[in-house]
């Protein structure tokens, strides 16, 4: 899966690591119902044992094999709009929006 960042929330997310040693992880967790509804959240973390660690624009991102075979496409973009926060979009469909960075997963 390749991953990229917009302008938007490149700037974002460079201001909110501010000289941290986390990486930013991208996480998707099966929250279950008739509709197996993935529900997605961004957070600050420390790789695990099994994280694809992506290098994007000087920034390190975590991607577990649960969470990519959910995203299901080999493109995701993070995007940042002021008035809706974090976007994660593929070339079909907008994944989750209105996200913020959480400090710890979980």
């Amino acid at each position: 899966m390749r991953v990229t960042l917009t302008d938007a929330a490149r700037s974002v997310l460079t201001a909110l690591a501010n000289e941290r040693k986390q990486a930013l992880r991208i996480n998707g967790e099966l929250t279950g119902g008739c509709g197996m509804t993935v529900e997605y959240s961004l957070c600050w973390d420390e790789p695990l044992s099994g994280d694809r660690v992506l290098e994007v624009e000087g920034m390190t991102l975590l991607v577990d094999k649960e969470t990519e075979t959910y995203v299901g496409a080999e493109e995701l973009v993070i995007d940042y709009r002021e008035q809706q926060g974090f976007r994660l979009v593929t070339p079909q469909e907008i994944l989750a929006y209105g996200l913020k960075v959480k400090e710890r997963w979980g």
